[in-house]
């Protein structure tokens, strides 16, 4: 069990990594490339965070990931290009939120065992 934790840690890096480079890609391509490029480079630091363990990384891809699957639905579509790329990134914001919901929640369920109440030896 403890090699699927850092395999889960290293998939939800793999998913922002692969949607960071996506939302740089697209940058330029829209209409307003700042937010696109603002939110790759919110993603590589949610990263970052992630490789150094802890609940904030996982907490950050998550939120991030949900913004992105939040918004997805009214961003304009003009062709059928957008619409691949629409659903191709929220696609890859749903399975990256479920790997960072699993990590999250094996993070605090490791937690609260090692937390658990005080042992007294006799």
């Amino acid at each position: 069990m403890a090699t699927r934790v850092p395999d889960r840690r290293r998939l939800l890096i793999a998913i922002a990594l692969l949607l960071a480079v996506g939302e740089y890609v697209d940058a330029f391509f829209i209409s307003f490339p700042a937010g696109a490029a603002g939110f790759a480079t919110l993603l590589l630091l949610a990263v970052v965070w992630i490789r150094r363990g802890g609940l904030g990384g996982p907490i950050a891809a998550a939120a991030l990931f949900t913004f992105e699957d939040a918004n997805a639905p009214f961003w304009p579509r003009t062709g059928l290009g957008d619409w691949i790329t629409t659903v191709a990134y929220g696609g890859v914001a749903l399975a990256g939120l479920l790997v960072a919901l699993a990590v999250i929640k094996h993070s605090l369920r490791t937690r609260r065992t090692k937390t658990g109440p005080a042992q007294v030896e006799a």
